[in-house]
């Protein structure tokens, strides 16, 4: 099968290096127009040959792959991708919906790799959405891209499961790895059956926006354990946040504290070696936070701790 990736980062890299590998023939790699601009459009696949986990256009340069630009999915933008006579398109963290034109374009169809077990969790924000539910497992889904937003029919599902100590960023990157992993047997499949899937069970769907700056400020009189869930479902994508002295610190790590202390929610009760906060339920520990003015550096300061009793949020 001629084939196009569309998508960006992690996940369409690994993708990307997948079909590379496989016996079918990339032909292109499709990218949004809007991200690139003016002189970024050059210098982002440049940069990209450095960086080519994180800049998927850098992959394609050194694999001399084609890379089209489209946005507005006019008949300008898709001639090149006409031209090549695509069997299939395959879309992963592509922050355009995709419009008919695009979609009647290749003639297998196109296919969206998702990172979480559709119907649940559809849109944005997969990964801080799975861990944010307390769920015990998530995965892949390979499906047929519609014109709704990850409502097309499964074609193949793959499931792993959630410890206690992932982030959405470890979830991020074992999702992308076991797409690469399966890649070849999604391409099996879809060259045999085509696009034959199940539909999806609409009753269970669920959306995920991107969580809003106040929705990434913790709540201290949430529960010990859901703020540490918080914290992690946030890491390292949109980290989650609370006030000091009107300055905002960021949280990147705490756990729980095995101590019962009775303390106000957001209280410090101990600053040293680490702060201990109160909770509405249970006492957290920082492990490591920073914030940003003056400068980036680790919070709390040495000579400027939080002294016991005062408050956070």
């Amino acid at each position: 099968m001629r084939i196009a990736v569309a998508g960006g980062g992690y996940l369409a890299s690994q993708i990307l290096e997948a079909v590379l590998h496989s016996n079918h023939e990339l032909v292109a790699l499709i990218q949004d127009a809007r991200r690139y601009r003016g002189v970024k459009r050059y210098l982002g696949p440049m940069v990209g040959a450095f960086f080519p986990k994180r800049e998927v256009s850098g992959v394609a340069l050194r694999k001399r792959i084609p890379i089209v630009f489209i946005d507005k999915m006019t008949e300008d933008e898709l001639a090149p991708l006409r031209e090549l006579k695509l069997d299939l398109i395959l879309v992963c963290g592509f922050a355009i919906i995709l419009k008919k034109p695009l979609l009647d374009l290749p003639a297998i169809g196109c296919v969206n790799c998702h990172s979480s077990l559709l119907p649940r969790h559809r849109g944005p924000n997969p990964f801080t959405a799975a861990i944010l539910a307390n769920e015990k497992e998530t995965g892949i889904t390979f499906h047929v891209v519609s014109e709704g937003i990850d409502t097309g029919d499964i074609l193949k599902q793959y499931a792993f499961p959630i410890s206690g100590t992932d982030t959405a960023g470890s979830i991020h990157r074992r999702a992308s790895d076991l797409a690469s992993e399966k890649m070849a047997e999604v391409l099996s499949y879809i060259e045999q059956n085509g696009l034959k899937g199940c539909p999806q069970h609409s009753e269970n769907a669920t959306y995920d926006k991107r969580l809003t700056p106040s929705e990434l400020c913790i709540d201290w009189t949430c529960p010990a354990d859901m703020i540490e869930r918080k914290v992690r479902a946030c890491f390292p994508f949109t980290i989650a946040r609370t006030k000091y002295k009107g300055r905002t610190v960021y949280l990147s790590r705490v756990r729980m504290s095995s101590k019962h202390i009775e303390a106000q929610p957001g209280e410090v009760i101990e600053n040293i070696p680490q702060l201990r906060v109160g909770t509405g339920k249970g006492v957290v520990i920082i492990e490591i936070a920073h914030t940003l003015r003056p400068i980036p550096w680790f919070w709390p300061r040495l000579l400027r701790r939080p002294q016991i009793g005062e408050r956070l949020g």
